[in-house]
């Protein structure tokens, strides 16, 4: 049932006198029925005031002896009204116990009921901060999702680029490898071309030197000619 903030004194008492002209029973859960919702507390104060009223406007009728027996039967009369007045007396006293009983009953009730309505409004301002809370956490869930997305889609775009630069590192690998191998042939044929220039060089050398030690001894030759024709020459001139 949906709570009305505010339950009018007149309304209340019109609510309570169509109960009574509809022949049912005036209680608190009756009238809130009838008013459609509203604060128990209110209820009660106000009812309390209605019913207070209602007995005010109720008075017994007095009763009159009729005239004919009045003077016949004044003695008994007064014997039976002091009789009827004790029982009144012994019944308005009972009455004003069960009055202050439910009174009491009545107060402590409505205490709890205050109690009640306190903590179901501070319940529903927990309900409220607790709805605002799951409205934010719904909102963090939704921006974290979409973050997530965007991370995802970022992750899926680097693994691509790292894939394509794995297929680029091998094909480096395989081309570096495939020079190192030409490399090492060169080198090879570089290092045979080294070693049979070196044997040719060192062949070149040996023959110098052998050339050399015949140009000495054809020089050695030449000076003994040379000498020895100077010697006749001179022998000639003398």
């Amino acid at each position: 049932m949906a709570r009305r903030a505010v339950v009018e004194r007149e309304e209340l008492f019109k609510a309570a006198n169509t109960l009574v002209a509809e022949g049912k029973e005036v209680s608190a859960m009756a009238v809130l029925n009838e008013l459609g919702g509203g604060s128990l507390t209110t209820i009660y104060k106000y009812l309390a005031e209605w019913e207070a009223g209602r007995s005010a406007k109720i008075s017994p009728a007095v009763s009159e002896p009729p005239e004919v027996v009045k003077n016949a039967f004044m003695s008994t009369w007064r014997v039976a009204t002091m009789e009827a007045d004790r029982e009144v007396i012994a019944a308005r006293e009972k009455a004003d116990e069960e009055v202050k009983a439910a009174q009491k009953q009545f107060e402590g009730a409505l205490q709890a009921i205050q109690r009640l309505e306190a903590d179901s409004e501070a319940d529903n301002a927990q309900i409220e901060e607790l709805k605002k809370r799951i409205a934010d956490l719904e909102g963090a869930l939704t921006a974290s999702s979409n973050d997530k997305a965007a991370l995802k889609a970022t992750s899926e775009q680097l693994q691509h680029q790292v894939n394509l630069q794995q297929t680029e590192l091998e094909r480096l690998h395989k081309e570096i490898e495939s020079t190192r191998n030409m490399h090492q042939e060169e080198i090879a044929q570089l290092k045979a071309q080294q070693l049979s220039a070196q044997e040719k060089s060192d062949a070149a050398v040996r023959e110098a030197a052998e050339l050399k030690g015949q140009v000495e001894a054809l020089k050695a030759q030449n000076t003994e000619l040379v000498n020895a024709l100077s010697r006749v020459s001179e022998k000639r001139k003398a």
